[in-house]
């Protein structure tokens, strides 16, 4: 069928139909009905063609069902001369199946003359991100991401760089978020001078910001990072308001053989170590966070390899938890092992953290979850009260869904969620309060009890008892290590553990590594133990061999 593409050959709308991988121009003369459409809407949703006879039928093919109807009143409405213009939303269905929202505004271009009504508009797809970063004007990670891709095809000698602004929130609550947003644009503006044409940087999620350089080392990226700071201590954010700006960092120099996920993966590892544990110093992931003088980014590589094949590599070792009264095995905390042909047995250590920054670690942890009920099941059909210990992180805990997959593994599984405890890891803490409380709620609203993990770490403090409904508090090993000898210690564990037994909370232990230690511990009252006295993490078979005889 030969098109009269009459009225729609303009070099105009080809000019303009290059500009967005996301919004998409259409024009259709009225009289021929013949269409023109965005080459990227053709690519994108399967579309016969750029010009289409009828492009409104073949457009509703895409439009989901609840919303043909609403689709086709708008468009008779055109047609009809009912309207001169429309603006609505709707769903439709690009060419792999997957329906996203797409909002359309179009009107009628009325003709002169011999000339042909034209309805012309655009659509825009809410389901491909701009590459612009709304408040600073930079680029996004999605043109990071690009950039770092190009490069790693390249074989760039590439490192990268994030930013990141400490207690941005403070600024936030006191000044209020439009200032925040002036001083972001700002710190924006004074980053691209910085660069000054030797690199790029990007708007990442939150305040924090990532530059990408060439042909960089690792003594050229810590003097660029200095001055950086510098710089902005120096001067005036807000001329009206003397504001205090101070930053965290973590850099990355890339490995050849990684990818793409792993190199952000580290660089916010990095980062986060910079922020949480090195007060904003630079942190190289290559080199600050190596232990044994692996390529850190290689082995990273490897572990996402893993996990998205199955979790291949990983298992469970379990440590026995034992009541303080007499001793007797009550319940097993789950530990997160990982081997490797190449890399041997890597200490959890090493590779968890690194993996809590990764989007994976959720299906590692829902793994780690529906494995360890498995193993565990026998236990609980011998020992009714018998309570299994699971790790639960960051990234689960704030995944939307997450309280549906607990469930869902529990009903696949059929483990009673009575005999499920579970640990929340100390990064779980820095969620949002009322978010983490409503989602510890919904935890033992089905049954299942909920501990702290690492109490005496990080950003402990016994206030968390007084808004987060634990069944447990888990004292850290660090804490109790050569306490006979540690006066304060000592004081601060018995206030500790007084508290929590008077507000109902159980007490738990960990790092009980001799005879002297569980018995000078036993009068402060902990309810239960955990350490190398009683085991080392073993096996399920060895762990029922030794305890189920």
């Amino acid at each position: 069928m030969i098109l009269d593409i009459s009225g729609l050959d303009s070099q105009v709308f080809s000019a303009i139909t290059d500009t967005s991988d996301r919004n998409y121009v259409y024009m259709c003369n009225m009289q021929t009905n013949v269409s023109r459409w965005s080459k990227n809407a053709v690519d994108y949703f399967g579309l016969p063609g750029e010009y289409m006879y009828d492009a409104g039928s073949i457009w509703e093919q895409h439009v989901h069902p609840d919303d043909i109807a609403v689709y086709r009143e708008q468009i008779d409405d055109i047609f009809s001369g009912r309207s001169q213009k429309h603006h609505f939303e709707y769903r439709a269905k690009n060419k792999t199946g997957e329906y996203v929202t797409c909002t359309c505004i179009g009107r009628v271009l009325k003709g002169e003359g011999s000339r042909p009504d034209l309805f012309a508009g655009t659509i825009e797809n809410h389901g491909i991100m701009d590459n612009i970063d709304a408040t600073t004007n930079l680029y996004n990670i999605y043109e990071l991401s690009n950039k770092i891709l190009f490069g790693i095809q390249c074989r760039k000698n590439i490192c990268l760089l994030m930013v990141g602004v400490n207690h941005f929130s403070d600024i936030n609550d006191i000044y209020g978020y439009d200032t925040g947003n002036v001083i972001l644009k700002t710190i924006a503006a004074d980053f691209l001078d910085a660069v000054h044409y030797q690199g790029s940087v990007y708007r990442m999620d939150g305040v924090r910001f990532a530059f990408y350089f060439e042909n960089k080392d690792k003594e050229w990226i810590t003097e660029f990072y200095d001055e950086l700071k510098q710089n902005i201590k120096k001067q005036q954010i807000l001329k009206e308001k003397p504001i205090a700006i101070t930053f965290s960092a973590g850099a990355v120099i890339l490995d050849d053989n990684a990818g793409i996920h792993s190199v952000l993966t580290g660089l916010s590892y990095a980062f986060s170590l910079s922020k949480h544990d090195r007060h904003g110093e630079l942190v190289f992931f290559d080199t600050d966070t190596m232990d044994h003088g692996r390529r850190n980014l290689e082995l990273l590589e490897t572990l996402r390899h893993s996990v998205l094949n199955g979790c291949r590599g990983f298992y469970l070792n379990y440590q026995p938890i034992v009541s303080v009264e007499d001793e007797t095995i009550i319940g097993m905390e789950a530990l997160l092992r990982w081997k490797n042909d190449r890399f041997g047995e890597v200490p959890p250590g090493v590779f968890i953290r690194w993996l809590e920054n990764d989007a994976c670690f959720y299906e590692l942890g829902n793994w780690i979850l529906e494995r360890a009920l498995t193993e565990g099941k026998p236990i609980i059909a011998k020992w009714k009260d018998f309570v299994i210990n699971v790790n639960i992180a960051y990234p689960q805990m704030e995944r939307v869904g997450f309280i549906e997959a607990l469930s869902s593994i529990l009903e696949k599984v059929e483990f009673p969620p009575e005999n499920l405890c579970i640990e929340l890891t100390e990064r779980c803490r820095t969620l949002e309060q009322n978010f983490l409380t409503q989602q510890i709620k919904q935890i033992k609203d089905m049954g299942i009890k909920v501990a702290l993990d690492d109490f005496g770490t990080g950003f402990s403090s016994l206030d968390v008892l007084s808004y987060l409904p634990v069944d447990t508090l888990k004292i850290d090993r660090g804490f109790v290590a050569g306490i006979s000898e540690k006066i304060a210690n000592q004081v601060i564990v018995r206030s500790v553990a007084q508290c929590a037994n008077e507000l109902g909370v159980k007490v738990c232990v960990e790092g009980i590594e001799d005879r002297e230690l569980a018995d000078f511990l036993k009068p402060y009252g902990p309810g239960s133990y955990q350490g190398y006295y009683f085991s080392r993490p073993i096996s399920i078979e060895k762990l029922k061999e030794k305890y189920m005889k």
